[in-house]
């Protein structure tokens, strides 16, 4: 199984060992019927991501920075840069995974929301996270144990009103 690549004949091998590509990419597209190295290089190049100046396949990459694999080929596929497609969301975080709002902060942007006196995008400014963190707030995804007896009290007193 030689190739040529810069005027050398090698075998796909070897040219995994100087490219630094997989060499089951490589062997894909040999088998696919390229015979030349730039024509090798270029179709492995289609499955492969460049990640800290090291080209690799989103498997590996998920190996090397133990993040999701789906979630991954999805960031990648979206067009997102490898870079970030291996973070999570860091404005959705604490520091080790803790919570970055305190029960009394969440309770107030609940009545802030409730009174429809501030939008989304403005408190989640204001207090340092995601905007889908409140909007999650607000439809009870998160903190709902601790909005949902606020939201009954706030329901009871609009009905006074």
């Amino acid at each position: 199984m030689s190739v040529q690549y810069q005027g050398q004949s090698m075998s796909v091998y070897r040219l995994a060992q100087l490219t630094g590509y997989p060499m089951t990419s490589l062997y894909r597209a040999y088998h696919k019927g390229l015979r030349t190295g730039e024509e090798l290089l270029a179709e492995a190049t289609k499955h492969l991501v460049t990640y800290q100046g090291k080209v690799m396949t989103a498997r590996q990459l998920c190996a090397a920075t133990d993040t999701s694999y789906r979630r991954v080929l999805r960031r990648l596929k979206a067009g997102v840069p490898a870079e970030k497609a291996v973070k999570d969301n860091v404005d959705r975080r604490g520091t080790n995974c803790a919570s970055k709002l305190s029960p009394s902060e969440v309770l107030r942007i609940y009545e802030l929301l409730f009174t429809k006196q501030v939008c989304q995008h403005t408190l989640a400014e204001e207090y340092g996270v995601h905007q889908s963190t409140i909007s999650d707030i607000w439809r009870h995804k998160r903190w709902g144990w601790l909005t949902a007896p606020l939201r009954y009290q706030l329901e009871g007193k609009a009905s006074y009103e």
